[in-house]
């Protein structure tokens, strides 16, 4: 196997990065093979395997880079609005997560049935660590003052229903997604957002 100086394993880990949110996109992660990851970053397939143990993990990679970005874009609404009421500060964060959602193609077809896809191919402690980074926008509204009436944990599954309900409604029309999922969230913000 090849041995890759730093500056080529980070080349060649964005390359496989990109090509493989490209291609997920593009054909799902279902019919993503590694050689159509191989051949689009241009190195061999044994040399997948010093990045990655499998596409899953990839695909996961892909997601937790772009939720890393999103949430670097919260801290600094965050930060930003700090003389707003906490109830105010939580649909800023809902809103300003919705547009960032929408650049990136990505996570709009992250649904159930590509989470239980990667839950049985990576190890548990894998899918842990992504699972704990979904907890990131309620703490992010935590560390900047906004207290809930109950645990972070709740808040953040509370916060994933509503994307989820948000997710579902996206066929319906904007109008009805947006009205439907606004109604959702004041409601939840309204029962865990001390005021």
């Amino acid at each position: 196997m090849p041995r890759f100086s730093e500056n080529e394993k980070k080349r060649i880990n964005e390359k496989l990065l990109t090509e493989g949110e490209r291609l997920f996109l593009t054909h799902g992660i279902k019919k993503v093979t590694i050689d159509d990851l191989v051949k689009a970053a241009g190195i061999a397939k044994a040399s997948f395997y010093t990045f990655y143990e499998s596409k899953e993990y990839l695909y996961l990679d892909i997601v937790q880079n772009i939720q890393q970005t999103i949430f670097a874009e919260l801290n600094t609404l965050l930060d930003s609005n700090s003389d707003s009421s906490s109830e105010e500060r939580v649909l800023q964060v809902f809103e300003a997560m919705s547009k960032m959602i929408l650049q990136y193609p990505v996570l709009i077809h992250m649904d159930t049935a590509t989470i239980e896809l990667i839950a049985r191919k990576v190890s548990k402690e894998r899918l842990s660590a992504f699972r704990e980074q979904n907890f990131d926008a309620a703490q992010a509204l935590l560390n900047h003052g906004v207290r809930f009436s109950c645990d972070i944990q709740t808040v953040s599954h509370a916060f994933q229903a509503i994307y989820h309900s948000w997710m579902y409604l996206r066929d319906q029309g904007e109008q009805i997604q947006s009205t439907v999922t606004n109604i959702i969230l004041r409601g939840v913000v309204s029962q865990i957002v001390i005021k």
